[in-house]
């Protein structure tokens, strides 16, 4: 049997490589949002991802499910992810990478402040300190009492709050349902409220961008299977930090393409969510491992 550290160690890099390939995605979109709609884009990214997920279903054995308003969950699910996918793209057109990155990936620490509020979970001087520190963060990143503020910078920090519920809702979900069969219900909610919004949108496009989003719908394909692996395979409060390493991804990706650089009071920001982050990991584990 393989040992708990290995078990970690091998968790830990699952989620490295489901950071990179979703900051990859992210870099590539950028670039492609100048010449394409973002509901356009999502739509069409769904459906291609949709086709991956089908695929993987059979390949395992898995009925490919229905919407049912019987899983409301399900469906609620799906309609945070729509909410924090189109808010995130929307934002990604106006917005350096670093930055919506840093800010969109304060999601696990609202996650721990929903839980707190919403699921009544445990309420700790500590957890409170990680969500001071990463808002201290935020502060650092968004400076809404200088002169650099822009009211777009609230569209990533939209995104992490659509996230953080869509993992609040994910609690509710019926244990039985396989997790391919959970992201293939999101990913047909996104494809449906994104569809809806693109006929108004909708533009040619050609063979350059039907590979970007070939590309990009790959790349978060891919992300899929490997949560899924570092979910099952590792401790949840152990690989939780290194979902923040999406922020160093998009700090390289974001000057190596854009020139997108950040001054100190950003990168210390930056330091502070990685932090609050990996405190509310830390103290998350000391109070659930076994004796």
């Amino acid at each position: 049997m393989i040992g708990p550290t290995q078990d970690n160690t091998r968790a830990a890099g699952a989620v490295v490589l489901a950071m990179a390939a979703v900051t990859a995605s992210d870099a590539l979109v950028k670039g492609l949002l100048e010449e394409i709609a973002p509901s356009q884009f999502i739509f069409v990214r769904a459906l291609v991802i949709l086709a991956i997920l089908g695929t993987a279903l059979i390949l395992n054995n898995q009925r490919i499910p229905v919407p049912s308003f019987k899983q409301p969950w399900l469906l609620v699910r799906g309609g945070c992810e729509l909410m924090s996918t189109g808010l995130w793209l929307f934002g990604l057109q106006f917005i350096a990478l670093p930055t919506a990155a840093a800010l969109a990936w304060t999601s696990p620490i609202m996650v721990t402040l929903l839980g707190i509020i919403l699921l009544r979970e445990a309420n700790s001087l500590w957890r409170w300190m990680s969500v001071l520190i990463g808002f201290a963060g935020v502060l650092c990143i968004t400076r809404p009492w200088g002169t650099e503020w822009s009211v777009l910078l609230i569209l990533p920090l939209a995104t992490a709050a659509a996230s953080a519920l869509r993992e609040i809702s994910t609690r509710f979900i019926e244990p039985s349902a396989h997790p391919l069969q959970i992201a293939f219900i999101t990913v047909l909610v996104v494809a449906a409220g994104a569809g809806i919004v693109s006929i108004f949108e909708w533009q040619s496009f050609g063979w350059k961008m039907t590979g970007g989003i070939l590309v990009s719908a790959m790349l978060v394909s891919a992300a899929f299977p490997l949560m899924i692996m570092a979910v099952r395979l590792g401790e949840i409060t152990f690989i939780a930090p290194f979902f923040f390493t999406a922020i160093p991804f998009a700090v390289i990706l974001g000057y190596l393409f854009w020139g997108d650089t950040l001054d100190g009071l950003a990168t210390l920001g930056i330091i502070a969510i990685i932090a609050a982050g990996w405190l509310t990991a830390r103290k998350a584990g000391r109070h659930t491992s076994p004796e």
